[in-house]
């Protein structure tokens, strides 16, 4: 699958540490080979200039479904320089054929934050089904190109969606109107185009005065604490199993004897649809405030609080709805 990269207002400070964040989604058949395929980077990258450490972080469904890597560099430069290079090329070519999911690459400053206004277009384009790869390394391109250029946030590359989606959807984002025209104006832009005109034969562009953050959602921050994750998944996922089992499962499954073990997986699989599409991420939104580093002490301690109380309730809840039944 494609990757796609991204940097913050202010990456060009030569001198400020930075990060790429690294998103990638894999079939799990594929983990143990992606897993010595990242051993065999961490020896490469190791000895490359300004390269200070790096983390890589394995899926943990159902909150966080992507390999998560995070290489840390002493600046800008070296991260860039370490991007667009001939070895690490090489070494994407060996494993790019495994990844099931768009792969996005987000380079940021350590200090910078993304602005609250920039400037976005959506570029959307039909392609072959035939021509996907030749398409995907076109793109590649184009982004290492757009990295060079001031102001540049982002490019995120999504898929066609089956019955509702039938183009290619680019997202590129600087952080203002004029750094966005000078890259959509440029020489360079215009030689790439006619080089995969293949592709422009219904390309489309729209603009909009949204950053990154706005069209695709802010995937640069690290997972969140997995102890409080956890709390919350546990505090949706009790009231789903609960309720599930006294309204559906026991009069609808139980009393007309459909085995256990079917009911079970049922249940499974209801619940964590629910789960992973609905009820965790409204949780995480809720509580916010709550999972962020960094909070202080009477922060932490309240949302514990909100928490507790929550199971109780649910508990209370189960309890009184097994007496009335009994």
């Amino acid at each position: 699958m494609t990757e796609t990269s991204s940097d913050t207002t202010g990456a060009t400070d030569v001198g400020t540490p930075v990060s790429l964040v690294v998103h990638r989604r894999l079939a799990e058949e594929s983990y143990e080979k992606y897993a010595a395929w990242q051993q065999k980077v961490g020896a490469r990258i190791a000895n490359w200039p300004g390269f200070l450490d790096r983390q890589v972080i394995a899926p943990k469904p159902p909150l966080q479904v992507d390999w998560v890597v995070v290489q840390r560099f002493r600046d800008v430069d070296s991260a860039r320089g370490w991007l667009q290079s001939a070895e690490r090329t090489t070494l994407m070519a060996e494993i790019k054929d495994e990844f099931i999911g768009n792969d996005d690459i987000h380079l940021f400053t350590e200090e910078a934050k993304h602005p609250s206004e920039a400037a976005s277009v959506l570029i959307s384009s039909r392609v072959p089904a035939d021509e996907e790869g030749a398409f995907l390394d076109w793109q590649r391109r184009i982004s290492a190109a757009e990295s060079r250029f001031d102001g540049f946030l982002g490019h995120k590359i999504e898929r066609p969606v089956p019955g509702v989606q039938d183009d290619w959807v680019v997202v590129l984002s600087f952080d203002t109107d004029e750094h966005l025209n000078a890259w959509i104006d440029s020489a360079e832009r215009k030689e790439l185009l006619d080089s995969g005109k293949a592709y422009n034969e219904q390309l489309t562009l729209t603009k909009a005065s949204y950053g990154f953050g706005f069209w695709t959602g802010n995937k640069t921050a690290l997972p969140d604490p997995i102890f409080k994750s956890n709390l919350l998944v546990l505090l949706m996922l009790y009231p789903v199993v609960f309720l599930w089992g006294y309204f559906v499962a026991a009069p609808l499954f139980d009393s007309h004897g459909v085995p256990f073990w079917l009911s079970l997986f049922v249940g499974n699989l209801v619940s964590t649809q629910l789960l992973g599409w609905f009820l965790v991420p409204w949780a995480f939104k809720r509580f916010s405030w709550w999972i962020k580093r960094n909070q202080p002490a009477r922060v932490h301690l309240y949302g514990y609080a909100i928490v507790v109380a929550l199971y109780a309730v649910s508990m209370a809840v189960y309890a009184w709805l097994i007496a009335i039944r009994g």
